[in-house]
């Protein structure tokens, strides 16, 4: 394979082809556009991170090398659990994994590392979901996935990348400008394309993520029979009601076409237009503080507030910690999660509920007297951290969360030191039954 012209290398410099010795059995080639008819434009060849690594001019961040185990965390719908796995060879045929949601994947292997470690951090809630179709082996001498018999492991995904995106603008619009908004506006309805992609695209996002599933080989052969259907015959994508999420959860063991970090966001989006209405209530309370209406009535003022701002983050905070606490229980009980796991998982969400509320309900709650003691002023600043409360406290406490957790884990080896095991309810059950049966057959 050489280059393509104009390719560029990791240090952004123009490059004449080079000619480049690998192997490239199985590999996709460069994405190419073709130019609507009549078109005097040159279309040029996209190269993915597979290509990159091959040739040699960069390697992916992720090993096979065993790290150390992270534990489980509550998806957003709070009805899920999923893990980081330890390294890529962990990974299956029918498993449904995601990383962290990366529009600007493939501008840079380092933005697309500091996206990957912020979804490692839980500094991102954000996913993008993907289901495996062959079991990873071992991880080549390039950096890429491939399977017991040497071929490369691919993923079935709805997926696109910047570069992409532009150059099909680029390239259906003839090159001319005024044809640029329309051309536009057809090709962001219908930014991601469903397709058979090698897994190694993504080796510059390392901290890859996997449902917590049981699953039997029959379940395992289904999923990946249904994916392959799937990319013969593809949906058209919307981000809203047909994406990523809704294609994997219908193929994967969940079998439902369903998408809960879209009613997440939506919620989102309520409670913020929720706490920006009860921002603008304060905010005419406190400009109009001697006017005869708020001499009379303050309350139903303050009270317009308080139930815009802070019971939505109240309500969620405890509504969350309920839902995820069964969640925990009954994953527990299906032996998808270990004892330790458990007390892990409760004590981490428990305390997440209480440093949110004590940061973000109380600040919520205290943000009229603060506008007394600014003697009646409303800086922008106050507003943006009214706002934001929530989402700051929450982001504040995951990161102290997984700092203590990882250097648990490298002072330790585990994340759990007080009581509890690694077995999980099957195998307590078990190791129950085989100390029952000595004294059963001494008797």
């Amino acid at each position: 394979m050489t280059l393509p012209c104009g390719a560029k290398t990791e240090s952004n410099t123009m490059v004449e082809p080079v000619p480049v010795e690998f192997d490239f059995t199985g590999v996709p080639p460069p994405r190419v556009f073709e130019p609507p008819p009549g078109s005097k434009v040159v279309p040029r060849r996209i190269l993915s991170p597979i290509h990159h690594y091959l040739s040699r001019s960069r390697k992916p961040f992720w090993s096979e090398d065993l790290i150390f185990t992270q534990p489980p965390r509550i998806y957003v719908d709070q009805k899920s659990v999923f893990r980081e796995i330890a390294s890529v060879t962990q990974l299956r045929r029918g498993d449904h994994c995601m990383i962290t949601l990366n529009v600007l994947r493939c501008l840079s292997p380092w933005i697309d590392y500091l996206v990957s470690l912020m979804g490692s951090l839980e500094l991102s809630h954000l996913y993008h979901h993907f289901v495996i179709l062959e079991d990873v082996d071992h991880v080549d001498q390039f950096g890429v996935p491939r399977t017991k018999q040497g071929a490369i492991v691919h993923i079935m995904e709805y997926s696109n990348t910047v570069e992409g995106f532009i150059e099909e603008v680029r390239v259906k619009s003839f090159g001319e400008w005024l044809a640029l908004p329309k051309v536009f506006l057809d090709c962001i309805l219908q930014k991601a394309r469903c397709g058979r992609v090698p897994l190694a695209d993504y080796g510059d996002m390392p901290h890859i993520f996997r449902m917590e599933e049981r699953l039997t080989e029959q379940q395992r052969e289904r999923i990946v029979h249904d994916a392959e259907q799937f990319i013969a015959n593809p949906q058209a994508y919307n981000i809203l009601w047909s994406n990523c999420e809704h294609t994997t959860n219908l193929v994967s063991g969940k079998q439902q076409f369903t998408s809960p970090e879209v009613h997440f966001f939506l919620w989102s989006i309520c409670r913020y237009f929720l706490t920006f209405f009860g921002l603008a209530t304060l905010h005419a309370v406190t400009m109009q503080c001697y006017s005869r209406y708020c001499l009379q009535y303050p309350f139903w003022a303050l009270a317009a507030y308080y139930t815009c701002t802070a019971l939505p983050v109240l309500a969620q905070i405890v509504v969350q910690f309920g839902r995820l606490a069964h969640t925990v229980a009954a994953s527990w009980r299906k032996s998808l999660i270990s004892r330790n796991d458990v007390y892990h998982l409760l004590l981490k969400e428990l305390s997440r509920a209480i440093f949110n509320g004590a940061l973000a309900f109380g600040f919520l709650l205290w943000a009229p007297d603060i506008l007394h003691f600014a003697d009646g002023r409303y800086p922008i600043r106050i507003s943006v951290a009214i706002v934001f409360a929530y989402l700051a406290s929450d982001a504040i406490f995951a990161l102290l969360a997984q700092v203590v957790t990882r250097i648990l884990l490298q002072t330790q080896g585990h994340y759990w030191l007080i009581g509890g095991s690694d077995h999980t309810w099957e195998e307590e059950e078990r190791i129950r039954a085989e100390a029952k049966t000595p004294k059963s057959k001494a008797e």
